[in-house]
């Protein structure tokens, strides 16, 4: 129960831009099994253990994904500024988490980061969620579901899919959510094992293009242009930042690395 438990707190965390599944599971204190677990499993060598961990974990993540998108599709369609709003005051409480993480911050890693997203923002670069883009954006997502301080609802947001990825899940859209799954459970397998190599060699290089990363998203997610408000209308919109802003940086002050 636990583990299904921790299964659905770290799927509705995927399902908001800004909250890092892998962030949730440092939380809970099973971040390191996890990658563990899932990079034993991708080299064929599961223990008994670790598959059944697995196995618990995913069925609370599929839980949280099909019951929290419905919720998310009305949030985005019936109120699209203000959801973003909370987005964006999330992202930023998450960046002192960052900054704390990054001990010897690497402002060229940084800067790489930032700039990477800058470029693609500015090409309109987007996956499109047709064809080999499905899961080829299922594989991308996967890299941040597994990396602890960005999420795959975000990296979805940056490149144009998280509105539809949302829908397809909330519709049960299996033209959709088969290719686009089957990206996301290679994307894991790979990443896990990826992330973990990067983790223990570059720490440092890689927590600053993460943060480069989440710091640039901010100039995608931002809410002021997603719909037409009267003046008390920005005001409700301060408010809804500030306060996802301290709701998150109350959940991630007593993070600490797994």
């Amino acid at each position: 129960m636990k583990e299904i438990i921790s299964g659905v707190l770290i799927g509705l965390a995927n399902l908001i831009p800004g909250i890092s599944g892998g962030t949730i599971a440092v939380v809970l204190g099973i971040y390191e099994k996890l990658v563990r677990s899932i990079a034993d499993l991708a080299k064929l060598r599961p223990s008994r253990e670790q598959f059944k961990f697995i196995i618990l974990i995913g069925i609370g993540i599929v839980g949280a994904l099909l019951l929290g998108s419905k919720l998310m599709s009305i949030a985005l369609k019936q109120a699209t500024g203000y959801t973003y709003a909370a987005f964006f005051g999330l992202v930023l409480g998450t960046l002192p988490f960052l900054f704390k993480k990054a001990v010897k911050l690497r402002l060229i890693y940084l800067f790489g980061g930032v700039v990477l997203l800058v470029v693609v923002e500015n090409l309109k670069l987007s996956f499109k969620l047709s064809g080999v883009f499905l899961p080829l954006t299922g594989f991308v997502a996967a890299f941040a579901m597994i990396m602890p301080g960005l999420s795959g609802s975000l990296i979805m947001l940056i490149f144009g899919a998280y509105e539809n990825v949302i829908n397809a899940v909330s519709t049960l859209n299996f033209s959709i959510l088969v290719p686009f799954g089957i990206g996301v459970v290679f994307g894991i397998l790979v990443c896990a094992l990826f992330m973990k190599y990067l983790y223990e060699r570059f720490p440092d290089q890689t927590r600053s293009f993460v943060l480069g990363l989440v710091m640039a998203s901010l100039i995608k997610i931002q809410p002021f242009n997603k719909q037409v408000f009267h003046w008390y209308g920005y005001v409700l919109l301060i408010l809804v930042i500030l306060l996802s802003f301290f709701l998150s940086l109350w959940f991630t002050k007593y993070t600490r690395e797994s």
